[in-house]
Formats: C-alpha cells, structure tokens, sequence
C-alpha cells in the first residue's frame, strides 16, 4: 500500500468511477445541500471569467460565520493546499507530527524539505498525548513547528486540550491545528478564536467534508495578519475556482443543512458505535465525529475483512499505511442508517465465516 494513499479511490485502471459503497471517505452522506446546487448551476456561466482573485464574497461569508476578521482568513483549493503552501513558503527546519495523521502533513513538509519527526500516541493510551513528554521532545529535537488534527484523522479524538494547545504555544515556533471535521461537533470546541491572542497558532479547515464537495476542493486557514500575508504572496492567484467560491458561500449561509447534518450525526455515532461493540474480536476507539477507528484481533483477519467487502462493491478504509497502526486496524465512515445497517450486518456475517 503506497505510503500517502488515500480513501474514496473508487476509480478503475481506465480512471472511470465505479459504483461503490464508499465507507473510506468521511464524506456528509447527506450530499450537497440544495442551495449549493442551485449555486452551481445558476453561476454556470461564470466559468467564462476568471475568479475573483482575493475571494472577497467567499472570505465575507467565511468570516461571517464563524466570527473571524477578514485579514486573518485565506481561502484554499481544499485543506490539503494549505499544507503545501505553508511548509514552501515558511520552510521551518524541524517538524514535529502527532501520529497516527492525515498522510499529507509527512508529504507537505518533505516536499519543502523539512526534517519531520514523528510523536506516535498509542492504542493504549486511547490515542490521548502526554502533554509532558510532547514538549520535552519538541526541546530535545528543537522542534520549530508542531501539527496535528483535532479532531483527528483516522483516531476520530481530540489529542489535546484547549488548554493544552494554548500550553504548546509557549514552546515552538508555529503550532498548526487541522480542524477538518470540527463541524460535525455540535459545540464551539474551536481554537480559531486564540488565533489574536497567540499569533503562532494556525487553524486549517476543510470545507469539503462537511458540505459534501470534495470534488470541488474548498478550505480556509486562519491565522496571524502577517503570516496570511506571507501565504498571499505566494499562493496561485485564483487557486480557488469561481463555482467553488459560489458554491461556498451557499454552504455557508445554509443554516438548516448545518443543523441537519448535526441532528444526523448525533444520532448515527452513537448508533454505529454501539452496533459495532456487539461484534466479537473487534475494538471500537469510541469517535467524536464522522467515522470511527476500528481494531481487529489480526492483519490477516482484517484484511480478509477488506477483500470481501470489496467484493460486496463496499470500501473501507485499511489504515495499514499510517505510522503508527498497521493492517489491523480500519477506518470506517459514519453514514445513513441504511447504509451503516448494510455494512455493519454485512460485517457480522463475513467475521463468522471469518473464523
């Protein structure tokens, strides 16, 4: 498995989309909201002039919603831009990474040639970081930038605190916080609101999961006035594209697609959590949001597992090439009770035959 694969691969050779059940991409099942549709395709014919090029409607919106000033937002070609962008531009020496992650933290930062330096957290610790022992390393390794998810991908926990970040703060450089799924909490656990207060803290969101747009790639950073400065000069100038900055703004102003994607969530996660932990031989690392880590009692058991799932035309995702897991454990999206029921019964019968 290649080391920065990612799940919703659901192309053949021919790169022609097949039909899936897709359970390794943390993907809204509720899909795109009306009002971003409608936004599509009433500014189709947009498309014959550039996009605006400082997204001033998008950013208004952004900021607006989430209670930001203007001069603290940038906007990207979905989260992962963000990454790239950052390490080329600030290139920090030495990069600490809280592991398990999302792959494109290592990739980013390699790319600008940063030494990366790996802070595993472990099963057995339900993947929660030893705040002590993190910063005794970042000094040991003089760490000057420090990135992690929160929630986290593929743990689906909080690593730290609040006030454990704000701690992180007084002992490196830059810390950058992922924020990807914070939208499927239905609580202001953000820390984008300390960014005035602590100038080297940086927060990264996707928009593209909560508001079902992957394939349109949509995401902001927020951050200190001069570092988003620095990060304009030298990003591509319309790096996000006209129906993406259209498309956003529906989303964000769509107030009951938020609320309903939050009454579906805080009824699927208990639900799939609570199914799953009647399964023998399995351990459920219980999930604040869209999708859950799952151990199985072996590699070849788990494995198993996944090819006769992909025969049944469902995806899960192996977490075989985080650092930190290996191919017993597996990643699986919280979806509509339908096809969480599907997958799940599906799973109960495969493990019987399993054994």
């Amino acid at each position: 498995m290649n080391k920065f694969e990612h799940g919703g691969n659901i192309y053949n050779d021919n790169g022609l989309a097949e039909s899936w059940l897709d359970m390794s991409a943390n993907i809204n099942p509720l899909g795109m909201s009306s009002a971003v549709k409608s936004a599509i395709i009433n500014n189709i014919e947009g498309l014959v002039h550039y996009p605006d090029p400082t997204a001033r409607e998008l950013k208004s919106a952004i900021s607006y919603r989430y209670k930001i000033s203007l001069e603290n937002i940038i906007t990207l070609n979905g989260a992962a831009e963000f990454f790239y962008l950052f390490f080329n531009t600030i290139k920090p020496k030495r990069v600490l990474i809280i592991v398990p992650s999302f792959s494109d933290y290592e990739r980013a930062a390699r790319s600008a040639g940063c030494d990366v330096v790996y802070f595993f957290v472990r099963a057995e610790d339900n993947f929660k970081v030893d705040l002590d022992r993190l910063i005794k390393i970042i000094k040991n390794e003089n760490i000057d930038c420090v990135i992690l998810g929160s929630p986290n991908n593929p743990t689906s926990n909080f690593l730290l605190s609040i006030s454990d970040i704000i701690q992180l703060t007084k002992f490196v450089e830059y810390v950058v916080i992922d924020e990807s799924f914070i939208d499927f909490i239905y609580a202001d656990v953000s820390v984008r609101q300390l960014i005035g207060t602590y100038p080297n803290l940086i927060t990264v969101q996707s928009m593209t999961k909560f508001y079902a747009l992957p394939g349109l790639r949509l995401g902001f950073a927020v951050a200190d006035k001069s570092l988003i400065e620095r990060l304009e000069n030298c990003k591509d100038v319309w790096n996000v594209n006209y129906l993406a900055q259209k498309a956003g703004v529906a989303a964000l102003n769509d107030e009951e697609f938020f609320n309903k994607t939050c009454s579906w969530i805080n009824l699927e996660r208990p639900y799939v959590t609570e199914r799953l932990q009647r399964i023998n031989n399995i351990k459920i690392f219980n999930p604040a949001v869209n999708f859950v880590l799952i151990k199985i009692n072996d590699c070849q058991t788990a494995n198993e597992l996944l090819n006769k799932m992909r025969q049944h035309k469902i995806l899960l995702r192996s977490c075989a090439n985080f650092a930190g897991l290996d191919a017993s454990y597996i990643r699986m999206a919280i979806r509509s009770r339908t096809d969480n029921d599907c997958v799940i019964n599906l799973w109960i019968d495969l493990m019987d035959k399993i054994k």
